[in-house]
């Protein structure tokens, strides 16, 4: 069957529909052509046992990694940086159209995007003891890709996995205290470049984000794109207006860490310690809850001006309803999955989209990361 990509959709993969259906076209790009056989049918979708492209994209570019193809950390390297925001923002607007059934004209902010270049700051990598190899795991199975560069990571990242004794020293001693995976034979072990060293695993460091200084370790989340964070977190500030603020799955703080001085009431919640122990480093005037974020929202009303939420992949779920209860003045929504995002937003039906921008931390990959403002009506 020959078959031509319509869009993309959320993860930047490719689709066309058939008799209603969609059909996933991984590592296509719009306007593509391919020959499909063997149509499989999914919960909601089609999929392709055998799938060819036939030409190419103007768009189309040549990865430069040698490990392209190999290794699964990159499943969106075949556009330069300039298209791949663009594209994902297309992504974010069609997912929330779609689900609101409103348009975002006029308030689709450019996205903003750097270079793929040594942008990464933090990496999990995978160690096999075995076969004394280091590395990321392969784009379709679970075995081990050995890697001695990566063209994404920075240069003391790199230095680490050109010369990985250490990575196999710090996995020996980690054996009883991270197991081995049963199902790729590996240690994960975290590593994150802060200011002046390489972080493993629970080691701690500072790493500086424009004018703010973090508290950070590698075994936590932490943003890998130091240069979109900062942009990211000015454009967070910006639109954050009234004296009592919320910071919900609030990390390491990052988000209160940007009011700290400026007299203002911040209340976060998070229910990983880990975190909430670093966060009480980057922003001590904040008042801590460790909670679950749905299950503290739902234990009072809140008073708060504006409401910041950065939620996992799975979105904000029954929180949702209950944020939006409060009738805060704005909501700004930071997100990573434009799917939950959209489904999560028809939760907030008093609020009005005022903008949506997208950042793309993850060149390379089909993730993407997309602030929404809410204001109230």
């Amino acid at each position: 069957m020959r078959v031509e990509c319509e869009g993309l959709m959320t993860g930047a993969r490719g689709y066309t529909t058939i008799e209603g259906r969609t059909l996933v076209l991984p590592s296509f790009l719009p306007g593509e052509k391919g020959e499909v056989e063997g149509l499989c049918v999914r919960k909601n979708h089609y999929e392709a046992s055998c799938l060819e492209r036939l030409d190419s994209s103007a768009m189309r570019i040549k990865p430069t990694c040698p490990y392209s193809g190999l290794c699964g950390g990159c499943d969106f390297d075949y556009v330069r940086e300039s298209d791949s925001a663009a594209l994902k923002s297309g992504i974010v607007k069609k997912n929330i159209e779609h689900s609101l059934k409103v348009s975002l004209d006029g308030r689709m902010e450019a996205p903003e995007y750097g270079s793929s270049a040594a942008y990464r700051c933090r990496c999990r990598i995978h160690v096999s003891m075995k076969d004394r190899k280091a590395g990321f795991l392969s784009a379709s199975s679970s075995s081990l890709v050995e890697i001695r560069h990566c063209p994404m990571l920075t240069d003391r990242l790199n230095e680490v996995l050109e010369n990985p004794r250490l990575i196999f020293t710090k996995a020996q001693s980690h054996l009883f205290s991270k197991s081995v995976n049963a199902k790729t034979g590996c240690i994960e072990l975290s590593l994150f470049d802060c200011d002046t060293k390489v972080l493993f695993e629970k080691d701690e460091g500072v790493k500086t984000i424009g004018p703010w200084k973090y508290s950070v370790s590698a075994d936590v989340f932490f943003q890998s794109n130091a240069v979109l964070m900062e942009r990211m977190l000015w454009f967070v500030k910006e639109h954050a207006s009234g004296e009592r603020l919320m910071d919900l799955y609030s990390g390491v703080g990052t988000f209160s860490a940007l009011f700290e001085g400026e007299g203002r009431s911040v209340t976060a919640v998070e229910r990983d310690r880990n975190c909430l122990r670093l966060a009480k480093k980057n922003a001590p005037s904040a008042r801590y809850f460790t909670d679950d974020v749905a299950r503290w929202a739902a234990s009072s009303d809140r008073k708060v001006d504006t409401v910041i939420v950065d939620p996992p992949r799975t979105g904000l779920g029954s929180a949702a309803s209950m944020i939006a209860s409060w009738n805060c003045d704005s909501v700004i929504y930071v997100s990573c999955n434009s799917a939950s995002l959209a489904y999560d937003l028809k939760a907030f039906s008093s609020y009005e989209i005022e903008k949506v921008k997208v950042f793309d931390f993850y060149p390379g990959s089909g993730h993407e990361e997309t602030v929404v403002i809410l204001r109230h009506r």
